[in-house]
């Protein structure tokens, strides 16, 4: 990945938390490749190319004069990024080095961000230091162009003396020597001049280094800091350790660092969402969503909604729809002889495997009215496992062509609550693909259940809800697709986002599938279709339409403002339908 010129690889994932580490002078993001091997089983590790160096971009001539500020500069924007990412807003940061004294910096300049710190035997320089890489540094500039002259011979060379570095770095290591900024490397500068930094450290701090000749703390920096009296810092000297501590000493590294982390590293806890008083009772009310039994999920569904009505003045029937093996499509409509001013496909949700057309009665009655006395449309698709994708989205496809052709003159609409939403895009499309002539007018869409692969953040964040969980979703999907080697149902692609109607996307915060619904909108903006995107403090999935609720009154209010709206259609690139 690259962001603001700077290269850097992600793997893991954050169960214990996030990870950042930065290289030594010379070296690549590959060079620490073993760590992430090490912790990528509970941790997200980043592996960043710092200014200069691995793949990030060189540096320019006004950076070159004070080069240092300049690295730190890029590698905060990384670090920041990867803590506005992680669940709890806070990262670990480890540097070797240069990389050491890039961490240091950044840990004292965005402290809040910084959960621990590791620093392995930090470039923070003596004067006497400073001067020895400053006055050798054309010497430095000669063997990395040895080693791009001879990588093999150097990498011989290179496993003959430092026998115990893990086989995946010796490579790495010469990589960074051929990608260098050569104009860099002429500087000299490899590190902070100074150690005044580590008095300055406010957060959970851990030193290691070693005790041959050529580590930059070893005793003697150990008892400068000892003298700095700082309470946040540790120190732990590894016997038989040159510069590169952790290639040389692996196990006692990661022991050491290990039972660091395991006292400091592991990620706060995740504060409690919001959750707005009026709803707090539906979270206790609602059954879990165990839609790997979906049966048993099918009969407390049956159980809890059956007696759902549809409310006074309202009439409502069933109807077949040509052509779609028995399938039923329930209708809603005023009772007397008014004519209907529109009609509106509402598309309910249950996970892709369970939920019925008339549990969303009530609703739907209040839809009838919110429309301005439409006719209410909702089709009985068949779910899966049973029947799984396309199957769902087919039967929601045909019933739109069905009420395309049965009301010719009204205007369409298309509601869709969760995986509703869900299969409302997925109908749209289907019916685009295979060149249907259905003009739809607009969509609402509500907490939209569109990505199998559930790699959002909010994902992470509400992996157990409130009511829909990672679990339940898992499941879901396993269902719906059916065959795993299928086309997702959702593909961000421009050509699918410019395929839909301008749209009302509404989301919960405190919801697993926010993000997603958050994503859809930015497709479509992107696609040049015009979009609202709403978010409602308080709510969580399945709560934006809970009856007699302010909520859902609001939704309401936004539903009318949306559809109230102009929207100029020769302003808007998308294809339609």
């Amino acid at each position: 990945m690259t962001s603001h010129g700077i290269s850097y690889s992600v793997s893991g994932r954050e169960e214990r938390g996030v990870i950042v580490a930065f290289h030594g002078v010379t070296d690549n993001a590959a060079s620490l490749s073993d760590l992430a091997h090490h912790w990528n089983g509970e941790w997200k590790v980043y592996l960043v190319d710092t200014l200069g160096h691995g793949l990030s971009r060189q540096f320019d001539d006004a950076e070159l004069a004070d080069p240092f500020p300049a690295m730190v500069a890029a590698a905060r924007s990384i670090v920041i990024e990867a803590a506005r990412h992680s669940l709890s807003r806070k990262i670990v940061l480890m540097g070797h080095s240069l990389g050491g004294a890039i961490a240091a910096t950044i840990a004292r300049d965005v402290p809040d961000l910084i959960q621990a710190l590791v620093l392995e035997d930090p470039a923070l320089l003596t004067d006497e230091q400073t001067r020895l890489y400053r006055d050798t540094a054309g010497d430095l500039v000669k063997r990395q162009e040895l080693v791009t002259e001879h990588v093999g011979e150097a990498i011989t060379e290179l496993m003959k003396v430092y026998s115990a570095w893990p086989p995946s770095e010796y490579g790495a290591w010469a990589q960074g020597k051929t990608q260098v900024d050569r104009r860099f490397v002429a500087t000299g500068v490899v590190g902070a001049c100074g150690r005044e930094i580590l008095a300055d450290l406010t957060v959970p701090t851990l030193l290691v280094t070693g005790d041959r000749d050529d580590v930059l703390f070893g005793k003697a920096g150990q008892a400068q800091l000892e003298a700095l009296g700082n309470p946040h810092i540790s120190s732990i000297l590894i016997s038989d350790a040159t510069h590169t501590v952790r290639r040389d000493q692996s196990e006692e590294f990661y022991r050491v660092v290990g039972a660091f982390l395991r006292r400091y590293g592991e990620r706060p806890a995740q504060p409690e969402a919001y959750i707005a008083d009026e709803l707090a009772g539906v979270i206790d009310a609602t059954p879990v969503q165990d839609t790997e039994h979906y049966l048993q999920m099918r009969r407390e569904g049956e159980e809890l909604l059956a007696d759902v009505q549809s409310g006074e003045g309202i009439r409502v029937q069933d109807v077949v729809v040509e052509g779609g093996q028995g399938q039923a499509v329930r209708l809603h409509c005023l009772r007397g002889e008014g004519e209907p001013r529109a009609v509106l496909c509402s598309i309910h949700g249950g996970g892709y495997v369970a939920g019925a057309a008339r549990y969303d009665d009530a609703r739907n009655g209040e839809l009838v009215e919110l429309f301005g006395g439409a006719i209410v449309a909702s089709p009985d698709y068949r779910l899966a496992p049973e029947h799984p994708w396309p199957a769902g989205a087919q039967d929601c496809a045909r019933a739109l062509a069905y009420l395309a052709r049965t009301y010719p003159d009204l205007p369409l609409y298309v509601y869709g609550d969760s995986a509703g939403a869900g299969l409302a895009q997925q109908a749209i499309e289907l019916l685009a693909n295979d060149s249907v002539q259905v003009h739809i007018e607009r969509v609402i869409l509500l907490e939209p259940c569109l990505e199998p692969g559930m790699a959002t953040g909010s994902f992470a964040t509400y992996a157990r809800g409130p009511i829909w969980t990672r679990e339940a979703s898992t499941a879901a999907w396993r269902h719906y697709l059916g065959d795993l080697r299928a086309t997702p149902p959702y593909v961000p692609s421009r050509r699918v986002a410019a395929l839909m109607p301008p749209a009302l996307v509404v989301v919960n915060p405190a919801d697993p599938l926010r993000d997603e619904g958050i994503r859809l909108a930015r497709d479509l903006a992107d696609a040049g279709v015009p979009v609202e995107l709403h978010m409602l403090a308080g709510t969580f999935h399945g709560a934006l339409s809970v009856p007699e609720s302010r909520t859902w009154e609001r939704v309401k209010a936004t539903i009318r403002s949306f559809l109230a709206t102009p929207i100029d259609s020769s302003n808007s690139s998308r294809t339609g339908l």
